[in-house]
């Protein structure tokens, strides 16, 4: 089964997904993952609530997410994390791909603003720059027809990494 897309977007399953990157790269079916979110019955309850019928949808753990792919071998997965730590948390799960798309990362958690959609703070640096020395590319583009930015290159350039 291919994974047609994962992406780092903190806001999850919304219009720009359903409508822009599902019909942009042909999935049938979206991952969400996080460790958290997927023991919290009310976010999993509105995310069900809000897709479209016809769309798959499993919402796991960072653990849980390397046999869901192998045991679901007919459908095109878009993986959708949280955070950049449940990607990381993914990949140290067994988790491989060599280029995630970052979406959105709000500025909930006190950071610097990279981006007009990504705002990062020193440990998601210091994840980018990991990441990055792993051979992933995190390419920042908020729509499927924008602008894609290497996010290592934009964080280095920004000098935000102090």
């Amino acid at each position: 089964m291919p994974v047609v897309l994962a992406r780092v977007d903190d806001r999850l399953i919304h219009g720009q997904i359903v409508e822009g990157w599902v019909p942009f790269v042909g999935a049938d079916a979206i991952y969400v993952v996080d460790d958290e979110i997927c023991l919290d019955e009310s976010r999993c309850r509105l995310m069900r609530m809000i897709l479209p019928s016809g769309l798959g949808l499993r919402i796991i753990s960072a653990p849980e997410l390397c046999e869901a792919l192998s045991s679901d071998r007919l459908s095109r997965v878009l993986i959708l994390f949280n955070s950049l730590n449940s990607l990381v948390a993914a990949i140290k799960n067994g988790f491989s791909m060599e280029n995630i798309n970052v979406g959105n990362i709000h500025n909930l958690r006190g950071g610097h603003q990279i981006t007009p959609t990504v705002f990062l703070n020193k440990d998601d640096i210091t994840l980018v720059k990991k990441l990055h020395d792993m051979g992933i590319v995190l390419e920042v583009r908020d729509v499927p027809d924008g602008r894609c930015h290497d996010l290592f290159k934009l964080v280095c350039n920004e000098d935000v990494h102090r």
